[in-house]
């Protein structure tokens, strides 16, 4: 038995993804199963989740595909692994409800905010990557299961919605300046810096320093400049 089941309830609110189309594929349900824990995972009572383009992407099967750009398909081009029915959401915040095997019971009360991304391997490529809300279950539930390895603390004043907003946007924007390699002395131009990702971009401190640049008004979207800082 895993920690804390015993007092779980058995179904919980979600909604759920049952295919490809508009927003009548979302189906709201008081009914499902209540996911348990597996070996290395723990049980997230989900208290806000962010909602992402990707999530109304894969709903619309929007990415098309090598041979037909307006042909339905869904994100992931190495080998599908979305099933229907399947709960989308990506950006979970909660608190650690249960754990299963392998795992400390001290984990249980954690307030954490969830990475949502399955790596399917060891090193640092992300050629394989896939998501929860995709590959498997994601947070537009009360309750949802994740690797322990992905649940990690927090400790702020910010509330848990606004937290929600952070990660997909945050990660994408560290993954961006990483592949970009920027050097001291060098300057990367940061479109649409209004945005998730050009605001998260904007706000690293440390490696870089950003600063406004003011463009001509008909390019419309906020705009920074990250500046690497000299040595």
């Amino acid at each position: 038995m895993n920690a804390m089941t015993k007092t779980l309830p058995a179904t919980m609110a979600a909604v759920q993804l049952i295919g490809h189309g508009g927003p009548e594929k979302l189906v709201y349900r008081t009914d499902v199963k209540v996911p348990l824990p597996a070996p290395g995972e723990v049980l997230v009572t989900v208290t806000a989740c962010g909602m992402n383009n990707t999530d109304v992407w894969v709903r619309q099967g929007a990415y098309g595909t090598e041979e037909d750009a307006a042909a339905v398909s869904t994100w992931r081009r190495q080998g599908n692994t979305l099933t229907f029915p399947r709960i989308q959401g990506t950006d979970t915040v909660g608190n650690i409800v249960a754990v299963g095997e392998g795992v400390s019971p001290a984990r249980i009360g954690e307030r954490v905010m969830v990475d949502f991304s399955i790596y399917n391997r060891d090193d640092d490529s992300l050629a394989d990557i896939d998501y929860m809300g995709h590959g498997r279950d994601g947070g537009y539930a009360e309750y949802q299961a994740v690797p322990a390895e992905n649940a990690h603390v927090v400790s702020t004043d910010l509330s848990d919605v606004e937290l929600a907003t952070f990660c997909c946007a945050y990660l994408t924007g560290e993954q961006m300046l990483e592949r970009a390699a920027l050097k001291a002395g060098e300057r990367v131009l940061v479109t649409g810096a209004s945005g998730g990702v050009g605001s998260a971009s904007c706000s690293w401190r440390g490696h870089a320093a950003p600063f406004p640049m003011p463009l001509p008004a008909r390019a419309r979207k906020r705009r920074c400049v990250i500046s690497a800082p000299r040595r």
